[in-house]
Parts: C-alpha cells; sequence; structure tokens
C-alpha cells in the first residue's frame, strides 16, 4: 500500500496550452500598462481579433492564402477569443 504524497510533493496541475498561452498574451498587456481583466481592454482585444479575421477572409477572397491556412488562422482566432475568460485576476 502507497501513502498519498505530502504537500511539498505534490504536483501542480498541469495548464492546457491555451491556458499557458492566455498567461503569456496577459503578460504582453501588463507590460503595457493594460489587463485583460479589464472589461474594456477585454472588448478592445475582442475586436481586434474581429478585425484580424475579417483581414484574413479577405486575403482568402483574394486567393492569398488558400482553405487550409484560413481555417488553420481561424482556428486560432477562436482559441485567442477565449484568453480573458482564461486570466486570472492578479
Amino acid at each position: 500500500m502507497t501513502t498519498p504524497p505530502g504537500d511539498d510533493e505534490r504536483v501542480p496541475p498541469q495548464r492546457s496550452p491555451l491556458a499557458q498561452w492566455a498567461e503569456t498574451i496577459e503578460m504582453s498587456f501588463i507590460e503595457a500598462g493594460q489587463s485583460l481583466t479589464d472589461p474594456g481592454t477585454a472588448v478592445t482585444f475582442l475586436r481586434t481579433l474581429d478585425v484580424f479575421q475579417r483581414t484574413i477572409q479577405g486575403s482568402h477572397a483574394q486567393g492569398v492564402i488558400d482553405d487550409a491556412q484560413l481555417r488553420e488562422l481561424e482556428a486560432t482566432i477562436e482559441g485567442m477569443r477565449q484568453v480573458p475568460s482564461l486570466v486570472v485576476t492578479r
């Protein structure tokens, strides 16, 4: 029979790659004196993603990127849309 590890032996839970990425994005905002925990900053961040998504859709319409590239970039943007809800208030 094994005994459970003591408090000093417990391994912290793994954070998802998206949660790690959210922290990286938040740190870039903090360096600029902002935070995605601020509702106004979060709204601006999401609006910027809207503009970027339209830009890549335009690139797709002009044949600059193909269908697979568009899907990949849009999936990245959708992941980024989750960032404000993943950022922990400091």
